[in-house]
């Protein structure tokens, strides 16, 4: 995810009469891949016969499917953020710092041709404000790349934070920020984000409202169905649903695990002791196989070996089933192109290198 060594940016002008792009690199660089990502789909979005845009999902839980998108329903999705946020000015100054294959960055790009924005695109990076002297209305951001930017986030007006989950940890640490910020909720299958949710500011609410066309349930394992663009999809997020636009999110279904016939959401668990983890250290729980129990708790930490030390008393009462049983360090954590980690990868490393 690191263009350190390279970094360009490329300005795209969609508030001219015609579009403009500035600060192209040569076939060969380094970056020209990453720059064609994005002009392509740019000049496919403007053919006229194109009506339909194939992606792939980000493969967190499994192997990545590959989806079909309207061209009429992205345009839709596109509208209906930049209505909410009331970014419908003609020269709005957007960042775009993501990778271009996500679904995160077309529908940023879609965002900004509709409404004649000013982009300017870098590399995906953990710090992509790092060397950022610019101002600007809106950035999506992933929650890694929001923390390692807290000291510059003042350069952006809005963010979008999205691609997994806020830590609480952030989510605090955002209290202190004068960038209004937002936890997205969406997927690929539903064009980006359907909901969004608040979460600095006086302001701030404690759950995700979907946008007014999109209507949720749940079904018998409380897991979130959405009804968005005339389409319905089941997802296997456990959310408390609090009304048919409300919600707060749990965790996924398929991280479950069955330590001793106790069904555990390794999500609650991580909540728990977040604060007892440097927040530079990447960490998850997950399991093991166990004679006795079928599976057992166990912690898994990115980077080097130190002492954890977590009190006794954050595992009293029914969380006592929360306490890892083990705690592995493994150097790298292994994660998609999006960043996101996988999980059920990373288990299978830590079985495959340390228990056999």
């Amino acid at each position: 995810m690191e263009y350190k060594k390279y970094i360009v940016g490329m300005w795209i002008y969609f508030s001219s009469n015609k579009m403009s792009v500035t600060n192209l690199v040569l076939k060969g660089h380094p970056l020209y891949q990453w720059q064609e990502s994005i002009l392509s789909f740019l000049k496919n979005w403007n053919e006229k016969n194109q009506t339909v845009f194939m992606s792939f999902t980000s493969g967190t839980t499994g192997n990545p499917k590959r989806i079909l998108m309207k061209k009429k329903w992205m345009y839709e999705s596109a509208k209906r953020t930049v209505n909410f946020l009331n970014l419908k000015k003609r020269g709005t100054r957007g960042l775009l710092c993501l990778s271009p294959d996500s679904i995160a960055s077309k529908m940023f790009l879609i965002r900004a041709m509709i409404f004649h924005w000013d982009i300017y695109c870098i590399p995906p990076s953990s710090t992509p404000l790092e060397n950022i002297e610019e101002f600007f209305d809106i950035a999506s951001m992933v929650p890694m790349q929001v923390f390692s930017s807290l000291n510059h986030l003042y350069k952006i007006r809005i963010v979008l934070i999205g691609g997994s989950s806020v830590s609480v940890e952030l989510e605090e640490r955002l209290q202190k920020i004068s960038t209004i910020c937002y936890a997205t909720y969406g997927m690929t299958e539903t064009l980006g984000h359907i909901a969004l949710k608040k979460i600095n500011g006086l302001d701030r609410i404690p759950y995700f409202q979907s946008f007014d066309d999109v209507y949720l349930s749940i079904d018998k394992r409380n897991c979130l169905g959405i009804y968005n663009m005339e389409s319905f999809i089941q997802t296997n997020d456990m959310v408390h649903l609090i009304s048919d636009h409300e919600f707060n999110w749990i965790g996924r279904f398929d991280h479950i695990i069955n330590s001793g016939g106790i069904k555990i959401l390794p999500e609650l668990i991580e909540k728990e002791i977040y604060s007892f983890i440097p927040s530079h250290r990447r960490f998850l729980i997950s399991s093991i196989p166990d004679k006795i129990l079928g599976e057992k708790i166990v912690l898994i930490i990115e980077g080097n070996f130190f002492s954890v030390q977590i009190p006794q008393h954050v595992f009293l009462g029914e969380k006592k089933f929360y306490k890892p049983r083990e705690i592995f360090f493994v150097k790298n954590f292994i994660e998609n192109s999006f960043g996101k980690l996988k999980r059920k990868e990373i288990r299978n490393f830590v079985i495959k290198n340390f228990l056999n």
